[in-house]
């Protein structure tokens, strides 16, 4: 779009165009004109000497003397002087060469130097005649996205020019916005390579050096006129705002950044980075200053369908608009490059925003508030989380944004403990301090880089460490059969590998603390047996957690090998307050012997020998209450004749020192065993009747 922003109002000439009408004389008949300019005020410095008009020399005439010219033609702002060279064309008649060495100040010329010093020369070539201007420089900005955006042109004799970006920078620009009229905002920004289009006519100045102090660019540094360069070097400048807008974010202060430039939105590429520091400019620009905001790269909101504007975006966060940061790369409104081509960006880089700093987050299928498949919302739909590098700084940050307390309870479970999510996996390889407020602060691969993930990763949660467990077939609160809730059903916890460490963890989730040495576990019996798929496997706790989702194991939503080791036979029971198995002997000859028989579940079975030593009559005795349980001896194949009923268990593993064989861990699955090979013991070999049966 053509857009014609105001400029300093001057006199267009009327006649004489090419020739100022307007001159001076002093005292002693010196006089001063401006020819071949647009107006009065600027043109090719010609004096009256001699009775003839001659040109000025440029080579020592500077800005003093230019300051004295302008006071003799009347122009009353003083220091809106410059030296112009082969703008105004070439002059005739005789050339003045002389110092006027002129201190600003004067009244004429010849109050800095008398004339009779003046050298006149009538064989000089007139390229190098001295051109000059007292009035402002008229000028406007075309083609901008705001009045106070565009390509800069100037008007010179008669027609509009374009001005070089050679070392244009930021100080420039700045002169040029107050030129215009527009207040010093800070974030007067200069822009090259026809960044607003390419202009028509000529190129009118080059090298322009300004301090951003200066009241118009005729007092900066500069070569005007002749030059090579052309108009895709046209410098623009932006004096104000830069629009921006989010788009498909899940607010208003989130989504894709679009910014406008050339009369259409554009994209920001995040080759070469896209740090905190350029998310905190950018919400500034919408209005919001949040130390927690965060960003995406990689067209976290989607991708864009306009144009690619910007890339290498280098803010320091000090800044209020982004065209104040520095190593950017502008495309401009004409360019034609291929996205693939243009700083090595396509939409698949765009970058977006998240200004208030939160994530919509919750928890999904857990057995608690507190618990479940953690889940994000994004374009209109939940997706996951990937449990790659998770870890509990993650669970920490996570459980804070639900406003829940992260504790030693709290747990993470991976392998899609809390079932399969649908849709996008969101977020992997997520590696936060634990400090943060929100996820989205923490380093991590975010969508669409998690395309091609499964969902049989999904990381779940519980914030609350929450998981239902119950004893089952028990003779107490404090024994049973161990089943844990999940996914609507109670599981049984297969038994292989379990250790005492285990069991301290099992039986404090079970609400028991204090676990005396009497606790023990076993396998369950033949008719003990849970239904359905166990819940947990080769458990390796190290006694120290509060939940058997906190160790290292086997849980649900994982199918591995190790599943099919298991089958109800493995079943797990435990006794967190050691009561003593009910036991006794039977079928001796005296109170002191017999087989051995224990009671699970009410109903009495017998010991296979299977491994049976003295260690293990040793236990038994002391649980029968012998005073002398060390002189213990054992009897295999049924020694002590044959007994009825189940047979409960073989292997025991006891080490002599156990109040309770089921501190022993003895095998439960007895098939291969008879009662021809029950187990018996005598608790007092040379006792004639001692001891104190049992049951």
């Amino acid at each position: 779009m053509m857009s014609f922003v105001k400029f300093y109002a001057f006199p267009i000439c009327v006649l004489y165009c090419l020739d100022a009408v307007l001159t001076s004389t002093d005292d002693i008949g010196v006089k001063v004109r401006l020819a071949g300019g647009t107006s009065n005020g600027t043109g090719r410095l010609e004096v009256f000497f001699n009775g003839q008009w001659s040109t000025v020399y440029s080579r020592s005439f500077d800005q003093n003397d230019a300051e004295v010219v302008c006071t003799m033609l009347g122009y009353q702002n003083r220091g809106l002087v410059s030296v112009f060279k082969n703008v105004f064309g070439a002059g005739s008649g005789p050339i003045i060469s002389t110092d006027f060495n002129c201190l600003g100040t004067e009244s004429s010329l010849v109050n800095c130097s008398q004339p009779n010093s003046w050298q006149v020369h009538t064989d000089w070539r007139h390229s190098s005649d001295t051109e000059m201007g007292c009035e402002a420089t008229p000028i406007r900005l075309v083609d901008g996205d705001s009045p106070q955006s565009g390509r800069v042109e100037l008007f010179i004799s008669n027609k509009w020019y374009t001005v070089c970006d050679n070392d244009f920078d930021d100080n420039d620009a700045s002169v040029i916005c107050r030129m215009l009229g527009f207040s010093d905002s800070g974030i007067s920004r200069a822009f090259s390579k026809n960044h607003y289009g390419q202009g028509y006519g000529g190129v009118i100045v080059t090298q322009l050096e300004c301090d951003g102090t200066e009241r118009d660019i005729k007092q900066c540094k500069a070569e005007w006129g002749t030059n090579s360069c052309d108009h895709t070097d046209d410098a623009g400048v932006n004096c104000g705002r830069t629009e921006i807008r989010l788009v498909d974010g899940v607010t208003n202060t989130s989504g894709r950044v679009e910014v406008l430039h050339g009369g259409k939105w554009g994209t920001i590429c995040s080759h070469g980075g896209f740090s905190n520091q350029d998310v905190q400019v950018i919400c500034k620009m919408i209005g919001i200053q949040n130390p927690n905001a965060f960003g995406y790269s990689n067209a976290y909101y989607g991708e864009g369908t306009v144009h690619m504007l910007l890339s290498r975006l280098a803010c320091d966060g000090s800044e209020s608009d982004i065209t104040q940061c520095s190593s950017t790369e502008w495309a401009g409104p004409s360019d034609t490059r291929l996205e693939s081509d243009f700083m090595y960006c396509s939409h698949s880089n765009d970058v977006g925003v998240n200004c208030e700093g939160k994530t919509k987050i919750r928890l999904v299928d857990g057995v608690s508030a507190q618990s479940g498949r953690v889940e994000i919302f994004h374009l209109g739909q939940w997706g996951t989380v990937s449990n790659k590098y998770f870890d509990f700084h993650e669970l920490k940050v996570i459980c804070r944004m639900l406003g829940f307390n992260y504790s030693s309870k709290s747990f993470i479970k991976d392998n899609a403990y809390y079932g399969q999510g649908v849709g996008r996996v969101l977020v992997s390889e997520m590696q936060c301090n634990g400090d943060e407020s929100d996820i989205g602060q923490c380093s991590a691969t975010w969508w669409p880089m998690t395309d091609s993930l499964k969902h049989d990763a999904d990381v779940g949660i519980s914030c609350d460490g929450y998981i239902p467990t119950k004893l089952v077939g028990g003779s107490d609160n404090a024994s049973g059969r161990v089943e844990i809730f999940h996914n609507g059903y109670y599981h049984t916890i297969c038994a292989g590998d379990f250790t005492r460490r285990d069991l301290i963890v099992v039986c404090r989730m079970l609400g028991f603390e204090n676990i005396p040495r009497s606790a023990y576990w076993r396998y369950v019996s033949t008719f003990e047996q849970g239904i359905g798929t166990p819940g947990a496997s080769y458990l390796k706790c190290d006694g120290t957690e509060t939940s058997i989702a906190q160790c290292d194991g086997h849980m649900p939503g994982v199918v591995d090998s190790y599943y099919y080791k298991c089958d109800h036979a493995k079943d797990l029971f435990v006794s967190c307050n050691g009561a003593s198995e009910k036991i006794r002997l039977v079928g001796g000859h005296s109170n002191n012997s017999g087989i051995v028989e224990i009671n699970i579940s009410g109903i009495w079975g017998t010991v296979c020998d299977n491994g049976f030593d003295r260690l293990d009559a040793v236990v038994i005795c002391r649980m029968l209450k012998f005073p002398r349980p060390e002189r213990a001896i054992t009897y295999t194949d049924a020694h002590r004749g044959h007994v009825n009923g189940p047979i409960h268990m073989k292997d025991l593993k006891c080490n002599g020192v156990e109040t309770s064989i089921g501190q022993c861990n003895p095998e439960m699955d007895t098939r291969g065993c008879q009662h021809s090979k029950d187990a018996g013991v005598d608790c007092c070999p040379h006792c004639e009747i001692s001891g104190q049966l049992v049951g």
